[in-house]
Formats: structure tokens, sequence, C-alpha cells
């Protein structure tokens, strides 16, 4: 039907008449043949059993009398006959008694028959004398010489279609000329006005008839269509420019040409549609950015805006077909996965997206490295609902974070009861100082060669009404990615000095109090100004004041960190590195950096003296601070046998639950005056 509507008019007229005409000529030459076939084969069947019967007369005398020799004779007169194939004449035993052609006939079967309606015929005569048989008769005839008259029939009726066919097509062809030929040039100027948008071109003819009537109707269309053109061309490209522009700006992103959140949330409810109605399997992917806010602090936005374009094409690169990519806020992106499998699959690509964005970025002449933390979740296995779907792959993009970033974590339940308590932390601690929650603790810090109290670490802790005692490892995470950290860092600083100032004046304690300082609060502007300010409204002398910093702010290798810790230092602060040989291989900041002491971290000292890795671990420690003359200190004491260890080993401090837990400012009085409670209990 398509080849059909593809063809000319012309073409079409005449297949409408030569096809017609050669099928009705087809059917009657097949009928004419198929009388002829029937009514030859009925005539032969008649002819050869008038011949069987005659034979069977003539060979009734020879068989009665065993005369084989003019059986054959009167056989031998049937070559004759250019239909018939075998005769065979048997007796009544069943004993072929003579055949035609004369060489014997093996295995001749009396008892079957041809099956072949339209090539071969069987007769079967008896043979008698009076009322006595005396045997049989078959004659096997084919019908190969009808056929030869047949094809004779259909080449004559061939050519006489072929003849028929030409002289049509001869005639139609003459009609054409007057009938197609106007239609088939109006077809062609409409072609030629379509494709060169030329609306000045005019078809002309002359005839009077109904054509006539269509040219000039024609005509005067394209005149109309002419003055109207150049108005609705101006419409059409000034609308076109617009739904463009609404376009991009509802669906697309400015900054790295992906689909953006409405676009996202459009394609995804069809998606998740077309899952529940296939029963398929659909997967939400959120991709978030690790430290992107460092590169836009550090580089300027700019560079940012850059770098999310790289990202974007990056991520683009790997993208299977009907899988979306979109770009739905800040430095989040989302992926929609189609027809995913299993959880295997998704991890893959997770695992090669992270891959992909691991590699460095060149962006305006520098080098950038990212991370990114990835969250997924399935429908239908996970929900069905858009809103809990997106909120799902959230909750497992943060627990991805929190795991250390560069990371992909496939949504679990239990993920929800964390997110859960995360949102009801953060709530809380929000007002936790407006609502005095947050206290300090003080754990004493011991010379062990002399015996003596030399300080205190200061220790925040929160106890909120609804939610009892909070562990620190809890909310100081939450504090320091929600910017808290930096108003309860000035909270536990102000607090610990005007503690240690007040103990001086009461008792004359001279000794340390060591306060932790976080990685937002020192790349603060006027973070050493504001130190010095808290120290001096306290009334405690610097020397007295301990910074504690982590190894990770120390490996940012910063000249502006190296020039905040060489002014704290020159104030006479001192600095410390808390939990030592945690996390970092490079001791290249030791010599860098203006350090004072390493505090060796509790897990080398838990199994001291046991276990012979922490052994080796702790004296090298040792060893390697004083040699850069260093105070040691070591956390977690709890045994006897740790302490006999760090003094055999020449550690200067020790704190832990051996000498006393974190206890109130109340409790570590006792401590100071020299009379120190019972040790607590480590539960």
């Amino acid at each position: 039907m398509k080849f059909y509507q593809n063809l000319k008019i012309g073409n079409k007229l005449l297949l409408i008449n030569i096809i017609p005409a050669s099928l009705a000529m087809l059917i009657l030459v097949t009928s004419i043949a198929a009388i002829i076939l029937l009514s030859s084969r009925n005539s032969l069947i008649q002819e050869i059993t008038n011949q069987a019967y005659m034979l069977g007369e003539s060979l009734a005398a020879s068989i009665a009398f065993n005369d084989f020799q003019s059986a054959e004779t009167i056989l031998a007169a049937l070559h004759w006959s250019p239909h018939i194939q075998q005769v065979v004449v048997v007796d009544t035993a069943g004993k072929i008694f003579a055949a035609y052609p004369r060489s014997p006939v093996d295995g001749f079967d009396q008892t079957a028959s041809v099956s072949d309606y339209f090539t071969e015929i069987r007769v079967q005569h008896v043979i008698q004398i009076s009322t006595q048989t005396l045997g049989e008769i078959y004659i096997d005839a084919t019908l190969d010489p009808i056929y030869l008259q047949l094809r004779k029939f259909a080449l004559f009726a061939l050519l006489a279609l072929i003849v028929a066919c030409a002289l049509g097509i001869l005639m139609l062809k003459r009609m054409q000329l007057n009938l197609i030929r106007p239609i088939v040039e109006l077809t062609d100027y409409m072609r030629m006005i379509s494709s060169t948008n030329d609306y000045s071109l005019r078809f002309h003819l002359g005839n009077n008839d109904e054509l006539g009537e269509l040219a000039t109707g024609f005509n005067a269309m394209l005149d109309k269509i002419e003055s109207h053109r150049i108005n609705l061309d101006h419409e059409l490209l000034r609308r076109k420019e617009a739904e463009s522009r609404l376009h991009q700006f509802a669906y697309f992103d400015n900054v790295t040409r992906l689909p953006n959140r409405h676009y996202f949330k459009e394609r995804l409810e069809n998606i998740v549609n077309a899952t529940l109605k296939h029963n398929t399997c659909c997967c939400v992917m959120l991709i978030d950015l690790d430290d992107f806010k460092h590169v836009n602090d550090t580089l300027g936005h700019h560079v940012g805006d850059e770098l999310l374009f790289a990202v974007a094409q990056r991520l683009n690169q790997d993208l299977r077909e009907g899988d979306v990519l979109c770009r739905i806020g800040g430095d989040e992106f989302a992926m929609i996965l189609e027809n995913t499998q299993n959880t295997r699959q998704v991890e893959l690509i997770a695992e090669r997206v992270i891959n992909k964005l691991s590699l460095p970025f060149m962006l305006s002449g520098k080098e950038v490295f990212i991370g990114a933390s990835i969250g997924a979740s399935f429908c239908p296995d996970d929900t069905t609902d858009i809103p809990t779907l997106l909120r799902n792959a959230d909750n497992a993009m943060y627990s991805a974070k929190n795991r250390g970033k560069n990371h992909c974590l496939i949504y679990k339940p239990e993920m929800e009861t964390k997110s859960m308590k995360r949102f009801t932390l953060e709530h809380a601690l929000r007002r936790a100082l407006e609502q005095k929650e947050l206290f300090l603790l003080y754990q004493p810090l011991i010379d062990i060669h002399r015996n003596q109290v030399i300080g205190f670490e200061a220790l925040v802790r929160w106890r909120n009404p609804s939610l009892g005692m909070i562990n620190t490892s809890d909310f100081i995470p939450i504090a320091e990615e929600i910017g808290l950290i930096v108003p309860i860092g000035e909270f536990v600083l102000r607090t610990a000095c005007a503690q240690m100032r007040d103990w001086k004046n009461r008792y004359g304690f001279e000794g340390i109090i060591s306060v932790n300082i976080s990685g937002r609060q020192l790349t603060k502007p006027g973070i050493v100004e504001n130190i010095a300010a808290i120290a001096q409204t306290a009334g405690l002398p610097y020397q007295q004041l301990m910074i504690e910093l982590t190894e990770s702010i120390l490996m940012d290798h910063s000249q502006e960190t190296l020039d905040k810790l060489e002014k704290l230092n020159q104030l006479g602060f001192s600095i410390a590195v808390d939990d030592f040989g945690t996390g970092y291989s490079s001791m290249s900041y030791l010599k860098r950096y203006p350090l004072k002491s390493l505090k060796i971290d509790r897990s080398f000292i838990a199994d001291l003296p046991e276990k012979s890795n922490d052994v080796a671990i702790t004296k090298a420690i040792i060893a390697m601070g004083r040699s850069l003359g260093m105070k040691i200190t070591a956390e977690g004491v709890e045994a006897p046998q740790q302490l006999d260890f760090l003094i055999k080993h020449q550690c200067d401090i020790v704190q832990g639950f051996y000498y006393g837990a974190p206890m109130s400012a109340e409790q570590a009085e006792r401590f100071i005056t020299g009379t120190p409670p019972p040790k607590p209990d480590k539960n």
C-alpha cells in the first residue's frame, strides 16, 4: 500500500486499468486450463478403460492356453499410445503373466493405487471367459501429454496477455497527455513553491474545464498567501523566539545547560508512572559535589560556574539512552535511571561517576580536584511516592557524605531514622546556646613524672531537656556542617578561660587549659585577634591557653593557616596536635608549623602493652615528638600497665579514666586543692 501511495497519478491510473484486466485474463486462462485438464483426464480414463476391455478380450485365450508369445505380441501393439506407461497382466494366482514394456516388472503391487490425481491414472479390468475369471489387467497411464498441450495453450495465452497489456499501456499513455500532465505539472509547481517558499510563482493552464478552474483557484490562493507571508513569518519568528526563551528559562539551567529542577520533577513523574504501568524499576540518584564551597571561596564564583559546566559535560558522556541528568540546585545534580535491573548496576554507574569526577579539572589555568557523594533510591522497591523517593535518595546521599565523602550509598530504611534524628538534633542545636543547654566538663592533665595536675582539657557537653545527654560525636559534626561550630567554639573558649582565671584567683592555680579549635573557626577572619581578646577579657595569660588542632586542619598546608598559627605562637599560645596518628601518613606539617605538643590518640593506648603494633607506634611517636622538642600527651589511659609503659618510655603527660573522667568544675577543684575524688566508673 505504501508503494502504491508513493506512485505518480499516471502510474496509478495505469495500474488501475492494467491490473484488473490482467487478473481477469489470468482467471479466464486458468479456468480454461482447468476445464481442459479435467475434460482431458476424464476422456483419457474412458479411453484407457476401453483399451483395458479390448485387451482383456484379446488376452483371454492367451491366458487360457498359456500362450505367452501371443500375449506379448498383443501388448506390443500398445507402443503407439503416448499415455500408457505400463500394462501388467496377472493370472488368478497373482503371478505376472505378461507385461508392457517387455522387461519384467519387479515388485508390482496389485493392491497399490495411483494417489497423484494430477499426474497418473490406473485402470484395472478383470479378464473372463463366460463366467470364469482368468486374471486381471492393470494399465498405468500418464497425464504428461495433456500437460504438454496445456503449456502450449498457456504460452499462447501469455503472449496474448502481453500484447493486450502493451496496447492498453499505449492507449493510457496517450490519454495521460491531456488528462494527467496538467495535474503532474501543478504538483511540480506545488513542490517547487514548498521547497523554495517563493509564492510569486504562478501556474498557467489554458484549459476551460475543471483543471483550468483548479489552476485559477491555485493562483488565487498563492496571491493571498504571498500577501500575508511576510507578516506571518515575522509573527512566527517572534513567537518561536519567545517560546524558546521561555522553555529554556523554565526547563534548563543557565550555567550547565542541563535540565533544571522543574524539568526533573516533570520527567520523574512520567518515568515513575511508566515504571508502575509496565512493572519495571527505576532509580533516582542524587550527586552532591564535595567541598564545592571551598572552590567558590578560594577561586571565585566564576571558576565555580566553570566547574559546574565541566562536571555536567563529563557526566553527560556516559549517560545511557533514556537516562536523564539534571542540575537541581547549587552543587547538586540528579540522575534518573530507567529500567534498572538491580542495585549492582546502579552501584557500577555511581562508581563510574565518582571515578570520572575524581579526575582533575583544568579551570582558568588551575588544576581543580572535586569529589562527589551519591545517594540512590529505587521505585517501586523503596517507594512509589515521588517526594518520599527523593527524600530517600537525599538521606542516602547525606549518609554517604558522613562516611567520608566521595562515596555512594543505596537507601536503606534505617537511614530514615538517622535522618530524622539528625533533623531533630539540628533543630535543637540551633537553640542550645540560647537555652544554655551547653556546658563544659574538664579532664585533668597529669604530669606522670611529677604525679601532678598541670592543667585541664575543656570538653563541651550538651544536655537537652527532651533528648537528654547527647554524644559529642552526634552533634559536633552537625555543628561543623551548619556553621554553629563557630559560636559554640567561642562559648567553649570564653567559658574555659573564665573558669581558669577563677581557679587562678581562688587557688593560685597556674596550670594550662586546653581547648579544641575547629577548622571552620581557624579559617574565620580575625580568629587570632578574637582568641587573644577572649583571653585578655578573662584575664588569662596567653601561656596558660593551649590550642588543640586536628591533623586534618594542619594538612591544609595553606599559607593562611601557617600565618595564623605563627601569630598565635608569637603571642605565647601553645599549639597541640590532637588525636595524632589517626588519619594521615604525612608528617611534613610537624616541621612546618610551630607545634608544642603531640597528643597520642586513645586507639593506640587502649591495648598497651599487649599489642606489638600499638607498642611500636606509640614508642615511635614519643621518640619523634621528643626529638622535635615537643611535649607528648597520651589520651585514654585507663590501666596501671598502660601508665607503667608510658612512664618507661618517657611520655610526659597523660589523661584518662585512670586519673579522672571529664568532670564538672566543682569536681575538678578537688584535683587542684589536692583532694581528688574517687575514680569514677568508666561506664
